[in-house]
């Protein structure tokens, strides 16, 4: 009688019943793998695209029946951002490769100090923009809908919100990267992707909050919207700061 490669377990039918695992494991191999991946975008093709293109057209809906329960038809908030973060790493890499586009991005933003430490945050921008789910989410709830959510439910938010802005990324960047063949390594282009989703957002959240009649809800907004940006920026100033001097040291 089989035996459960992966737990041990007594296997009668094609799966085992205690992990679910497959009796029959063949080798790893190149076309192993291929196939693997194949599944994997197979098998998420449906509520991945679903999820990413109601986003784009209505992010409020999405945001809104995913906190009512409405779970099973979209895809989850942290894997669809990891994915579109993963896509945007790779268009952001693959893209100037193929391109043979050279950083030009060393002068000035408009918050953070030049030189070594602005190369640094641009360089692992997807890391530090991590710290921006805590921080805004914080100042989400605080200012805006402390009466409606909680702040859990604000982070979902956020996440989702996020989602969609390294969606809008990745677009920005095979359109103006690779169909209109300009370098988009840039602090002009930097600055665009930022306004596009700052606007986005704003436009994002006022979608979905004017359903929770919160008073005085655009100035609320902006506020959160202004505060976690400034407060989140600080932030990343200073453990760049902190990397670089520990790298340095």
């Amino acid at each position: 009688m089989a035996t459960c490669l992966n737990c041990g377990s007594i296997i009668t039918e094609n799966y085992c019943p205690k992990c679910g695992q497959k009796k029959e494991v063949q080798r790893l191999t190149w076309q192993s793998l291929i196939l693997e991946v194949f599944h994997f975008f197979s098998h998420i093709d449906k509520g991945f695209i679903f999820t990413s293109y109601k986003l784009l057209i209505r992010p409020d809906k999405v945001i809104g029946e995913y906190l009512e329960g409405k779970r099973k038809k979209y895809f989850k908030p942290a894997s669809l951002y990891l994915i579109w973060v993963a896509m945007h790493l790779l268009v952001f890499q693959l893209i100037p490769e193929w391109m043979h586009y050279k950083n030009q991005r060393t002068g000035n933003l408009l918050w953070v100090r030049g030189g070594e430490y602005q190369v640094f945050i641009v360089n692992h921008a997807s890391a530090f923009g991590l710290l921006l789910l805590p921080i805004l989410s914080f100042f989400l709830w605080l200012i805006v809908s402390r009466l409606k959510l909680n702040y859990i439910e604000n982070f979902i938010t956020i996440l989702y919100s996020l989602a969609a802005i390294e969606m809008l990324i990745c677009f920005q960047i095979v359109f103006v990267g690779l169909l209109l063949r300009i370098n988009f390594l840039t602090n002009a282009f930097l600055i665009q992707v930022q306004v596009v989703a700052f606007l986005w957002t704003f436009y994002c959240f006022v979608l979905f909050f004017r359903k929770k009649r919160i008073k005085i809800l655009i100035p609320r907004i902006l506020l959160a919207l202004l505060i976690g940006i400034v407060v989140n920026n600080k932030v990343t100033e200073l453990l760049a700061e902190l990397i670089l001097k520990l790298k340095h040291s």
